[in-house]
Parts: C-alpha cells; structure tokens; sequence
C-alpha cells in the first residue's frame, strides 16, 4: 500500500458525545462539552489518509487439499493483476454516530482505548472468535487486546504470568522458568531473560516441540531439579512453521502437550504468525522424494478441522488449527500479527485468551503503550471493514471494504505465493543434495556401472512458515577428522557468501536456547528464507547454494578452511534480512561492556579484532599481567556464556609456562562467574585479576622469607612490618560498574573500625589500584561507632573528592541505611558528557549495592 496524507485546515465539528456501554453499544447520545483534557482534533495536520492498495484477489490462491501444484510461470502468480489496486482514504471527520464503524483521523489520533481502535477491535474480536477458531471451549468465548504486534503481546504476557528474579537477591529455588524449543526464536528468548526467567529447551523433532521420549516435555518436567528452580509455568511455543525449524505441530501432538500443561499447571503462549501460511502440498513432496507412501494424519488441507462449528470458510477450516480449539481450562494465551499478512512494519497484532487473563494484559497495556498507533490501525480498519461515510473509501475497487470475504481471499492468494516458492526452493534443493563422486566403479559386465553419490544435506519440506531447515551432513565431508566441526560449519558459512555464491543463510548457532545447545549440535544447521528475495531469485539462489556445497566438499586442503573461518566479515550481521533473527541490543550491550571496561582498566584493555555472524573475538589485556587472551563472544552473550579461546601473547620476560596458568585460571574463573542473561566480562576480568594478585603476593612472601630483616619490599616498608596483622590489606566488595554517556561509576566498600583504618584503607587503594588512581573523582564516606567505658563514640565523615555535594551525599545516604563500621569509595572516570543531578543517583546507587554486599559478606 502506498500511502501519503494531506494537510491542512479543517473546519471544526460539534458532535455528540459516544460512550462504550459494557456490551460494546452506545449509551446516550447528549451535547455535552467536552472538557476531559484531550487535545484538539481540528488541530492535527493530516486531513487526510490515503493509499493505493492491492485488491484481495491480487494473487492466486493453492489448493486447500494436499496436493502438488503444477508448476507455473511467476506472472501467472497475479489474478487480478499487479497492477489492479484500490485507493483507501480515512478522513479527517465522520457522520457515523457508531464507534464500531466510526473510521476518521479525528478518532483514530486521538487518545483511545487500551484495548484497540473500537471498528478494528470489534472486527478482530469477530473474526477470531466466528471464523479462525469457532470451537474454542469457552462458555462466553474468549476475549482479545490489540498489540503493537506479536513481541509487545509476549512481552505483556510474561509480565503478567511471571515474577522477576535476580541472583543478587533471590534465593536459586524460587527463580521461574520458561520452557521453549531447542531452537527458538531468539527474540522471545532475549525478552525472558532480564526477568531472570529460567529458560529450558526441550527436544523438537519434525513437527516441533516433543511430548514424550527423552527431553521430550514430559521427561523434562517429570525429572526437574528443583536446585534449578521452580517447575517452569510457562511454555513459548510458535506451532505452525516454527521459526527456525519450519515444523508444523499435529492436532494429536497438541493434545498430548496440552494434557501434560494440565497435569502440571502450565500456561501456553502460542505465537503463530504464519498461521495462514500452511501448505498442504509439502507432505506429499517430501514423502514423494523419499520414496514413501503419504500419510494424511497431521497435513494441512486433509480434513475440516473446524468441526463441530465452521468458520464458513473452506481455506479456514482446512487448517491445523490453534491449541485454542483443544482449551478446556483456559491455559492458552495466542499471539497472532499482521507482521506476514499485511507488513512487519505496521507493529499491530493482537492477543487471544480468555476473558479474565485479557482484563489482566489490558490493565498493563493502559500503563505501558496504550493502543498502537492510530495511522496504522485506521487504515488497516478502512481497508478490510470499509468505510461507513461518503468521505471515506476502502479496499475493495469499488470503494467499499474488502470485508471478510476479501480478507480470507487475501490470505488464500498470499498462501498461494509463498506455497509456490516453496515448491520452487524445495524442488532444487531435492535435486541437489547428493553429490556425485568422482570415477565410478565398474560392474562385472561392461554395460553398467555404480555411480557413488555423498548426502550433502537433508531437509524436511516445510508445512508452513517461510522457512527451510537445513541440516548439513558434515559427517560426509573429506575434511571432517581433520578440522574443528564448529570450524568446518564456520567455514561453509562464510564460503557460500563469497563472491561466487554470494548466499546468506542463516546458521543454526543463532537460534539455540542454551551454550550446550549451541556447542553441541548447532553447527550442523542452517535455516534458509524463501520469503524475502524477489520471484525470480528464488530459483538463481537455491541453486548458488547447491554449488556452493558442492565446491566446498572438493576441498580437500585444511588450510583453505581455515581462511574461511578466520574471513572478517564485519556488519555480516545486517545481511541476514529474512527476519530480526538476532537482538540488536546484546552488541550494544556488550560494546558499553567493553567501554567501562576501558574506562575503569584504560584504553586498549580489550579490544575487537574480528566480527562474523557466528563470533565476535576480542583481545584482553589482562590487567598488571604480560599475557593477552583472545576471547570469544557469541552473538547471543549474555544469554549465552563467552569463550576463552587461547593465550594470544606473553610478554618478552614472561616466565615459561605463565601464559598457560593465566589461561587456565581464566577458564576457571569464567566457569564460576557466568550467569545466563548476565553480562559478565567485567567480573571476569575483576575476579581474574584478583587471582593474580593473590597469587603474585603469595609467591613475594615465601621469597621474602628468605631475605634479611632490613631488606625493603617494593613498597619501601620493611617486609616484616608489610606482612604484620595492622596494615593487612582491606576486603573490598565491589559494586557492578555503571556507565551513562560515556561515564563510569564503581563503587567499593570494606569493613572499618577506626579512623586509622579507614586511612590505610584509602591509600592501599590509591596506592595499588591504577584504575582508582586514574578516576576523575574517588568520593567517599564513612561511619564507624566505638563503644568505651559504657560510652558510645561515632566518628563520620565524607570527601567529595572534586564532585561537589556528592560526599554529603554518601554520608546521608549511610545514616539512611543505618550503616555502620564501613568505609564506600565511589570511583567515577568523567566521559566528557554532563549528567547533572542524574549523577548523584547513581552514584548513590553504585554505593549502596556496595555496602549491602560488604554487610552480606560480614553475615
């Protein structure tokens, strides 16, 4: 749809005021004056909304029945003609006195119901409940909210369902979890991790999640450990087309898995956005290329799933329906979108469940985003419902809707196009997957010969999605005991996307829901899009990949696999265009990681070297040490852990053997520190340098012992007096280091019980810690309580340290907390960005996380 507005005056209307009665009809109809604090229509500057938009019989539909399409020309894919369109307008103003019909931008920009645009939420709510699922099991039939598409829906439905944790401050057995597949859509993923939510895989095969076996659901929840935590509550499932994998889950596997969600009170939260996208023929396709007789049992198109109750639509009811139709205890909670039927762009989608859960999402979604935007779903309105004012037109080339009729023929054309890339795609890459061996073995007799073929690849045709899932045998390459498997699949990644093939697939290391996952099999997958290119590449592509395969099984020199793995492909991230496969957030998080670091540690303690879709790699610098490690960091850290991959240089006095101890210690370390969906480098490189430290004073000691008494250590005390029990070195507990605009606050706190300690203290530290040292400000405070002769004596004080009021500040905030006989020390190294009085509630913050862990660690 291409849309533009117009701007401009309007006159300014007097209309009665329309109030939503509780069965969503209109109660008085009085000349009030409006005075409830909304802005003033006649001001918006769009009197208009308009666009041309496709008919709804643009595209050809597919059978429903599971059949195989014959092949046809990409300009057959158009009945009614590309360039055949409809022009959509919303008007600034309209006559309808009902809100359900009343399409305009006088109340589609204004402020509006949490739940949605009244004409679109009303028709959503009917269409959902008479025609996509007309046998949910509810008394009164379920309810719906509006979204800002399928991710805002899952991220309201979590907050709703789900309690927050923190390993800081609550106890291991109390954390939630969320159970999802193997491979999953990692958007989801990301979005449950913050909340501390536990996540845990469970095995897919074909058709998606598994309900028996071993790591099947059931295995899962029958044998949890609860050491891990609570029994998870919540499933994130997407059973049609499943992203990554393209599995479409059976009626019958549903039921198993809903039977199980009963028994131990499990919420499904079933994402389908290419619900509409089902393909009937892709059964028989793939049974056909492997020889075996069809099964009808779970195809799309084998039976009317909509009994008793249709949807009044063939191509509806012809689909696996939703675990909706199977709810008896309203435990489903569905997201649907129009991210794949309309356009991802239009952020609108909508949530299904039952009343009281809606009544629930809704009182979130009025104090989170409200309704999504008004331009959006006005137009959408305008284009299927149609207009009910002369000012107005809508989809259908006579300027009404395309209504219901419209809507579903839309969708049958949609699934008739990408059911015929499929086939397209499927089709070359089944022609492709072996590849023939060179020369050939002779029979007994001259008039034949056995030609030796090696299995590339296998693929399942998908029922559904946009998606192929390929597993690629590497098993069968020359090179397979020779190289790192991880390496070999890093190398044929990268190789399809050189010059000659110039193909971009997606690798299976993206999608894997945990570090064992990722480490263990991920690397035998690779998810391809037929969605996204235009028509004709569909074809030119699959078959670049077909070739790309086949010249990367020819080699047969490990050196060439590892220039492919060690290519620098930077920004190869945003070639993936088939979808958001990968959260942009988690490198903005690890580049402000890395900025803090530097700025605590100094410039260049870590530092990116290389960038490629399976792994960043990163040189640390360990600090007051002459080793370097490389490190590896995984696109999906922090919900997955980092690599210490190799000791990179030692420095030109490095005792032999130091590197490795380093290394190992790292490790070590690493093991201990990482939490999923917690950033850890920095306590990484704290605890490692802590390590080195104990270590470094350990091996000073057992050599001092051997040296006169009036010797000095490096300190220029006499090393008698620098081991003696009043100058021991003091216990910092360390805050997590905050960065804001380029500034970095860590705060430190210790235990003290006299104003002498409290200066040793401060000049250990500055005389040992270069990072302090180099900080802008080091702003302190302090409280300490004596007890003599019966007397209570306190001595307090506070440093600002150049940060004007900030000491005061800590002191205040120390009397707030009641603490006492302990030393904070805020360190902040300034970025060249004001904050103003921001500042002071970090630093606050930093300081307090500091002096509760020194008061945990004193318990």
């Amino acid at each position: 749809m291409k849309i533009t507005a117009r701007a401009g005056a309007s006159q300014a209307l007097v209309g009665p005021l329309a109030v939503f009665t509780p069965t969503g009809g209109l109660s008085g109809v009085k000349p009030l004056h409006k005075l409830q604090g909304l802005p003033n229509h006649n001001y918006f500057p769009f009197d208009t909304l308009e666009g041309t938009a496709a008919l709804a019989d643009r595209f050809k539909p597919t059978p429903n029945q599971p059949v195989d399409p014959p092949p046809v020309a990409p300009s057959s894919f158009f009945s009614s003609g590309e360039s055949i369109s409809s022009r959509v307008v919303v008007p600034k103003t309209s006559g309808n006195t009902d809100v359900l019909h009343k399409i305009d931008l006088k109340t589609a920009l204004q402020y509006g119901l949490a739940q949605g645009y009244p004409p679109l939420h009303s028709y959503l709510r009917h269409f959902t409940r008479e025609n996509m699922h007309p046998n949910i099991p509810y008394a009164k039939g379920p309810e719906i909210i509006i979204t800002c598409g399928s991710t805002d829906g899952f991220a309201k439905t979590i907050e709703a369902l789900s309690n927050t944790w923190n390993k800081d401050h609550g106890r291991p057995e109390e954390r939630e979890g969320l159970i999802v597949e193997e491979f999953s859509y990692m958007n989801a993923i990301q979005a449950a991790r913050p909340r501390g939510l536990n996540i845990v895989p469970v095995k897919i095969d074909h058709e998606g999640m598994k309900a028996r076996d071993k790591g099947g659901l059931e295995d899962v929840l029958e044998n949890w450990n609860e050491s891990k935590g609570k029994r998870p509550h919540l499933i994130y499932t997407v059973t049609i087309g499943q992203n990554p994998t393209s599995g479409t889950l059976s009626v019958e596997r549903r039921k198993e898995i809903y039977a199980l969600c009963c028994r131990y009170d499990i919420v499904i939260i079933e994402d389908d956005p290419y619900w509409f996208l089902q393909y009937p023929s892709a059964k028989s396709c793939h049974l056909a290329s492997q020889a075996v007789q069809e099964s009808r049992g779970a195809v799309p198109g084998t039976r009317n799933f909509n009994a008793p109750n249709s949807s009044g639509y063939p191509f509806l009811d012809s689909l696996v329906p939703s675990y909706l139709s199977i709810d008896i205890e309203g435990r489903v909670v569905r997201l649907d979108t129009f991210s794949k039927t309309v356009a991802p762009g239009s952020r609108l989608g909508w949530i299904t469940a039952q009343p009281a859960l809606c009544e629930r999402l809704l009182r979130i979604t009025e104090t989170s985003t409200q309704q999504p935007s008004g331009f959006v779903q006005s137009v959408i309105a305008q284009m299927i419902i149609g207009p009910h004012d002369p000012n107005g037109r809508g989809g259908g080339m006579d300027g009404t809707g395309w209504e219901t009729d419209g809507w579903v023929r839309w969708l049958e054309g949609l699934r008739g196009n990408y059911e015929r890339r499929m086939q397209t795609m499927c089709n070359i890459l089944e022609s492709g997957k072996q590849l023939v061996k060179p020369g050939r073995r002779q029979s007994i007799a001259d008039d034949w010969a056995v030609v030796e073929t090696v299995p590339m690849y296998d693929f399942v045709w998908p029922l559904g999605g946009m998606f192929v899932w390929i597993k690629v045998n590497f098993e069968t390459h020359p090179l397979w005991k020779e190289v790192d498997h991880e390496k070999l699949s890093h190398g044929f990644w990268v190789h399809l996307t050189t010059d000659k093939y110039l193909v971009l697939v997606a690798p299976g290391s993206i999608f894997a829901t945990t570090e064992e996952i990722r480490v263990g099999k991920s690397w035998s997958y690779f998810r391809i899009c037929f969605a996204a290119v235009d028509e004709p590449d569909v074809a030119k592509t699959s078959h670049r990949f077909i070739e790309g395969c086949k010249s990367f099984w020819r080699k047969k020199n490990v050196g060439d696999i590892e220039e492919s793995a060690a290519m620098d492909l930077d920004n190869a991230f945003n070639l993936i265009q088939c979808e958001p496969n990968l959260s942009m957030s988690s490198q903005s998080e690890v580049k402000s990681e890395v900025e803090a670091i530097n700025s605590i540690y100094g410039e260049g303690t870590i530092q990116q070297i290389l960038s490629s879709v399976g792994t960043d790699f990163y040189l640390l610098s360990v600090p007051q040490c002459p080793v370097t490690l490389r490190l590896g960091v995984p696109p999906q850290y922090p919900d997955i852990s980092l690599e210490i991959v190799q000791v990179e240089s030692t420095g030109p006095a490095t005792r032999k053997g130091y590197g490795t101890r380093v290394l190992v210690a790292a490790k070590d370390i690493l093991r201990r520190v990482f939490m999923p969906g917690q950033a850890c480098l920095y306590d990484l490189i704290q605890e490692l340098d802590v390590n080195l430290r104990e270590e470094s004073s350990k091996e000073e000691a057992e050599s001092s012992r051997h040296l006169p008494q009036n010797i000095k250590n490096t300190r220029g005390v006499p090393t008698e007096t620098a081991r003696s029990k009043d100058s021991a070195d003091p216990k910092w507990t360390l805050s997590e280091p905050v960065s804001e605009k380029k500034s970095v606050f860590l705060a430190r706190a210790c235990r003290v019980t006299s104003t002498g300690e409290v200066d040793a203290a401060m000049a250990h530290l500055l005389s040992t810690d270069k990072r302090a040292v180099k900080a802008t400000h080091n702003i302190s405070a302090y409280r300490i309580r004596q007890h003599s002769a019966g007397n209570e004596i306190i001595y307090q004080d506070c440093n600002d340290d150049g940060e004007d009021a900030a000491g005061a500040r800590l002191l205040k905030l120390l009397q707030m907390m009641d603490a006492w006989d302990v030393l904070v020390v805020v360190s902040r190294w300034y970025g060249g960005i004001k904050l103003g009085p921001a500042r002071f509630g970090i630093i606050n913050s930093v300081a307090r996380e500091a002096v509760v862990g020194c008061a945990q660690k004193q318990d």
